[in-house]
């Protein structure tokens, strides 16, 4: 559910600047079981829960002192598939990190707004490893596509089979530099590091050696950390689907689950997931915007860890797309 949450905030950000209406997202607001926002939305709170919140707009006159009074939104919605699997453990760690009160809310994003190196932030950089160094070179303002967000949106998809034909290192660059300029939430800001690294396997991008790469958000640079095809390894981590091997380019995302609680409390996986499916639904726009291709992947955990390490020891992965050219459907 954060994966869905997230690409679908990024495709109502994109929507909100595009249509000039500044629009953020809350992470810090009052969601016990009892809380006002459960019901306003009629939610089950037993099964459903709220994960974030949208401010939308500037206030230009002074808010009222009090709330009116509102109905709770009682819409009559369709089941999602035809029987549930009920998970405990989901229930009891979403209960675990709610904030129950207006003051914990705020010394929440008082805490989160503290700027420190607990998020993974920019991968250690090594001025004698400068050759394995790729500055990206993403496409200039003039030569973006003139497609609007709402036909981007509308064509966006899954790709369900990808051509292992190359893509242009232009093409990727562009996805990466677009998708990693920041999210405008109350509790990542643009002085703080991201709580996620971005660890590529390049198969077939044009000017870039196939191999493992870490992304330097920093610099915006992908630095090779191993050279080689890793199709069948992407394949295997990928729970073994054909999608990851077949694609030009798949980013992983991980972060240090040991060192963001220190600056996010119970509320930390939340925001690192949530952090990694924005930048993720971000990535599916700038793909399907250069008519390419895109697939949010499910992954094995601890090998992923194990292929990218020494480098990415004691990250925990918490987001897979495999970028590309899709291809058509094969008859089966």
């Amino acid at each position: 559910c954060y994966w869905d949450n997230g690409t679908i905030l990024a495709n109502l950000l994109a929507t909100a600047v595009a249509c000039h209406v500044p629009a953020r997202i809350v992470v810090g607001f009052v969601d016990a079981v009892d809380a006002a926002v459960g019901r306003l939305l009629s939610l089950d709170t037993r099964r459903e829960g709220a994960l974030a919140l949208v401010t939308l707009g500037n206030a230009t006159v002074k808010a009222a002192g009090f709330s009116p009074a509102v109905q709770p939104l009682a819409f009559e919605t369709v089941p999602l598939s035809e029987k549930e699997i009920d998970y405990p453990a989901i229930e009891a760690m979403h209960e675990a990190s709610s904030l129950e009160s207006e003051r914990e809310a705020v010394d929440w994003r008082s805490q989160a707004s503290v700027v420190s190196s607990t998020g993974t932030g920019s991968p250690t950089f090594s001025p004698a490893s400068k050759e394995r160094f790729f500055a990206l070179r993403p496409r200039g303002d003039d030569e973006i596509p003139r497609d609007t967000i709402e036909e981007v949106i509308q064509r966006r998809g899954s790709s369900r089979e990808f051509s292992r034909e190359s893509i242009s290192f232009k093409q990727f660059s562009t996805m990466l530099d677009r998708a990693t300029r920041g999210i405008p939430t109350d509790f990542l800001y643009p002085e703080g590091a991201p709580l996620n690294d971005l660890y590529p396997i390049v198969h077939a991008v044009e000017d870039l050696s196939p191999g493992a790469y870490v992304f330097h958000w920093d610099r915006l640079a992908l630095e090779l950390l191993k050279e080689g095809n890793f199709r069948r390894e992407a394949g295997y981590l990928g729970l073994g689907q054909e999608i990851p091997a077949d694609c030009s380019a798949d980013v992983f995302f991980l972060t240090d689950l040991n060192m963001v609680p220190e600056r996010f409390g119970n509320r930390s996986y939340r925001a690192a997931q949530l952090e990694a499916s924005v930048t993720g639904g971000k990535l599916y726009l700038a793909a399907y915007a250069q008519s390419l291709g895109a697939s949010g992947l499910t992954f094995f955990d601890d090998d992923v860890t194990d292929f990218f390490s020494p480098h990415a020891a004691g990250k925990s992965v918490m987001f897979l797309i495999a970028l590309g050219k899709s291809a058509k459907r094969r008859s089966r």
